[in-house]
């Protein structure tokens, strides 16, 4: 590192104890990077001091230059290079990693110049982040506790002290939580350790923090005495500030100024007001504190290389309540750096208030509500390229991809949106709030955050605010977090309410036979509390006849009471969808061969509403809930039934009947809303279970008995009303009451039992002998009969209704189609 002269003079600036700058911040700015000063120029200061990049990686350094007497220059233009080319690729100071190698960095201001070696490791997407790495390491012994967390600081700040073994993609979140870790843990480290990474206890503009120097500063010795100075030459601070804060950045990144300036008018005008206009209380002055960057004003600082988007720090000692400085990273464009900035703001703001316990207890609902906080204050913030994306947008998914976690849940690796991977479930969970305050208002989020100053836990203190608490708002939340057809098209969803497409994670189901003559699928029988589960099951199959769904959380609901949901949205063959409740009923069904039931698409959603004061926690379903399905028809059967008999004492010929039968379900079993009477707790099932006939038949008589000859026919007649009836058992998990519809329902699935009569008195022409006389009189009688009531036929894999059967001096046989409703 180049000698700089004055070094005396910087010396003796680090030495005071008060925030005054080591040279003046009220004269005018220069214009950074002009070049006007490169003639003073006497050393320059690489910040940071070396690289390790990854192919596709990023990183800017900062050139300090100083004059003869250690002044910091500001309008000096800095000329950048890279040798070896092909590594690296560098621009006004940002590295860019092109391939595996490596390169020495130059920069040169004026006679004075300053290097460093960057080096570039292979990377792509298949790659281990780096917190796998770090974890995978850990485990295995290589690194103890205190490096683990030294090198996840190391990581997340691209400090050049990681070992070269241990660098790997950082999946970076919004907070900085490896630096709040760092900040919670600093006083129970190692001396060593407190040296080594004391510099990043220090504020940004502090001589000797991570961001000034290239060696650690070994003078800090407790997070609770940090040891003031005065900020260090190189940064600045909007001196008129508009907002009612104190926005510092580098003079040594030309950038800077300009975002500073159009960060503290969006602060001034869009966010402060807008926050505070929900009665929310202003961050806390840091008057008092003996570091406080020289004003009682809330200090934001503009940063680069930090691999999260900022961080509200707090100071002092009393972890209910604190002031704080905020951390933001710089390199970013505008609108990110808004949101970024509505964010850590709100953090300050939660910082305000006395809670009721420690600040850091809350965990979930910190950055769930100042993620609402973003949406609040900027309705459309976009961001990315063709800035076609909300900001907040970004976060939805770490929420979405996993609904099965807890509402409290803290969980890394659901995020799937470049640069915010590293982000917790909690983050996403914003998407609660604003639901809340597109439904009632903003006011219960405010009072949500106040109420936390008389409970420990955050989710007693929402439960206790919302209308009718978690179990009345749970399961409508989470039916409008399935963000997708129908629901989008609502006015009430997130699509309607702030365009967002993301639709929660869910199983997909083909609920087709494609064949089969049945099939079944388990769902899950374990709830996370405040937790929610999503099937969508598709069907298109026309053999996919008869459907059951179980309601395994059934006796949950209805005997333990358990705050459960079990909700269904499902669209019929003409295209229009339904909501149905299903939680009290143990079983629910659909006949696809009718045209009002014809299920196109099935949406289950789960949802437990249940909470622990403390958090996390899961219910059990009392059965395993499924959706069961077969090619059983249960609307209408058509086809022909044969009745032949040979009575004994019939010397030759036969009674024959041949029907052209239907059998349909009763009236109003069609109904969508269809309660069994002998079922109870059921659900458009049972409907199929009785079937009447209608049709005709055509008798048939000759016989000869006695000497003489019996004739009819053949004639056709009508099927009487009530001349007979179908029975059908597509599922045997039924139950009933009724000891007579129970003995039916004992019967394997898919059995039947069918009779036909007909009553008719029909004249038999007799003739033979002398005493062969007529007319003689008869009837049809049993025209079909399927079994003796002991072994029951069963519909064939095919669907079929098919068989014989043999009752003394008669043989019945039929075949049976299973219709569909046209």
């Amino acid at each position: 590192m180049p000698v700089v002269p004055g070094a005396s003079r910087l010396a003796l600036c680090l030495l005071l104890t008060s925030v005054l700058a080591c040279g003046s911040t009220t004269e005018p700015d220069p214009t950074p990077g002009g070049g006007g000063d490169n003639a003073k120029v006497a050393a320059l200061t690489l910040s940071p001091n070396g690289a390790t990049l990854l192919v596709g990686e990023s990183l800017t350094l900062a050139a300090l230059a100083v004059d003869d007497a250690g002044e910091v220059l500001e309008d000096v233009r800095v000329e950048w290079s890279a040798v070896p080319a092909g590594a690296v690729t560098v621009k006004d100071g940002r590295l860019e990693g092109v391939a595996p190698g490596g390169a020495v960095i130059t920069a040169r201001a004026g006679s004075a110049s300053a290097t460093l070696t960057a080096v570039v490791m292979p990377s792509d997407e298949s790659s281990p982040s780096s917190a796998e790495v770090l974890t995978a390491a850990h485990e295995a012994g290589l690194i103890n506790d205190e490096e683990l967390l030294a090198y996840r600081v190391y990581a997340a700040f691209s400090d050049p002290r990681l070992p070269i073994q241990y660098k790997a993609p950082v999946e970076a979140g919004l907070d900085a939580t490896s630096l709040e870790e760092l900040r919670q843990r600093f006083n129970s480290l190692s001396k060593p350790m407190q040296a080594t990474l004391g510099m990043y206890m220090l504020r940004p503009a502090d001589p000797g923090s991570w961001l000034n120097a290239p060696t650690p500063d070994a003078r800090l010795s407790s997070s609770e005495d940090p040891r003031c100075r005065p900020f260090s030459g190189g940064w600045r601070y909007l001196t008129e500030p508009l907002s009612k804060t104190r926005i510092w950045y580098r003079v040594n990144l030309p950038g800077q100024k300009a975002q500073a300036l159009m960060l503290d008018e969006a602060i001034a005008k869009e966010i402060w007001p807008r926050l505070m206009a929900l009665g929310l209380k202003e961050p806390l002055t840091d008057e008092s504190s003996p570091c406080n960057g020289g004003s009682p004003q809330l200090d934001i600082y503009l940063v680069l290389n930090m691999a999260d988007g900022g961080l509200t720090v707090a100071e002092g000692s009393d972890l209910t309540q604190a002031p704080t400085y905020i951390l933001l990273e710089s390199d970013t464009d505008d609108p990110s750096l808004k949101g970024a900035a509505t964010h850590e703001l709100m953090h300050a703001i939660q910082r305000s208030y006395k809670m009721k316990g420690p600040q850091l207890d809350y965990g979930w609902i910190r950055d769930a509500t100042a993620n609402w906080a973003i949406d609040h204050v900027y309705r459309t913030l976009l961001v990315g390229p063709n800035q076609r994306r909300q900001y907040e947008h970004q976060f939805a998914d770490c929420f979405m991809n996993a609904p099965a976690l807890s509402l409290d849940s803290q969980a890394t690796g659901h995020c799937t949106s470049i640069g915010v991977r590293g982000a917790g479930h909690d983050y996403g969970a914003y998407l609660f709030f604003q639901y809340l305050e597109r439904k009632y208002g903003p006011a219960v989020v405010v009072a949500a955050l106040t109420k936390l100053t008389t409970e420990t836990s955050s989710l007693t203190a929402v439960d206790s605010v919302i209308p009718g608490g978690f179990e009345k708002v749970w399961p409508e939340f989470a039916k409008t977090l399935w963000n997708a057809t129908p629901i989008k098209t609502r006015s009430e969803s997130f699509k309607s309410w702030d365009n967002l497409d993301d639709n929660v994670k869910h199983g997909e189901l083909n609920a087709d036979l494609s064949g089969w003559p049945e099939s079944s699928d388990n769902m899950h029988d374990e709830l996370g509390n405040l937790s929610n589960r999503y099937y969508r099951i598709t069907f298109s199959d026309p053999g996919t006849r008869s459907v059951l769904f179980y309601n395994g959380w059934f006796k949950n609901i209805t005997e333990a009471k358990d705050p459960v949901k079990v909700l269904a949205l499902w669209k019929d063959e003409a295209g229009e969808w339904h909501d149905e409740d299903w939680s009290e009923y143990e079983y629910v069904g659909f006949c696809r061969d009718m045209k009002s039931q014809r299920a196109q698409e099935l949406v289950v959603i789960l949802s437990n509403a249940n909470f622990e004061p403390e958090g996390g926690g899961r219910l059990n379903g009392e059965a395993m809930p499924y959706l069961k399905r077969n090619n059983v028809g249960c609307w209408r059967f058509k086809g022909t039934t044969r009745s032949l008999l040979k009575g004994t004492t019939w010397s030759s010929g036969q009674k024959l009947i041949d029907t052209n039968v239907e059998l349909q379900v009763l009236d109003g079993f069609e109904a969508l809303d269809f309660e069994h009477p002998l079922i109870p707790h059921t659900k458009r099932v049972g409907g199929s279970m009785l079937l009447q006939p209608a049709g005709d038949f055509t008798l048939d008589v000759d016989y000869v008995s006695g000497g003489c000859r019996y004739s009819h026919g053949p004639t056709p007649y009508p099927l009487l009303p009530g001349g007979g009836i179908l029975m059908l058992n597509p599922f045997n998990e039924l139950t009933s009451p009724d000891p007579d519809t129970e003995d039916w329902l004992s019967h394997p699935s898919r059995s039947y039992t069918a009779a036909l009569a007909d009553p008719t008195l029909v004249h038999l022409n007799v003739s033979g002998g002398p005493d062969c006389r007529g007319p003689e009189l008869d009837i049809p009688g049993n025209i079909l009969f399927t079994d003796a009531g002991a072994a029951k036929p069963v519909v064939l894999s095919t669907g079929e209704m098919s068989g014989q059967y043999v009752d003394s001096d008669t043989t019945y046989s039929w075949i049976l189609q299973p219709q569909r409703q046209p």
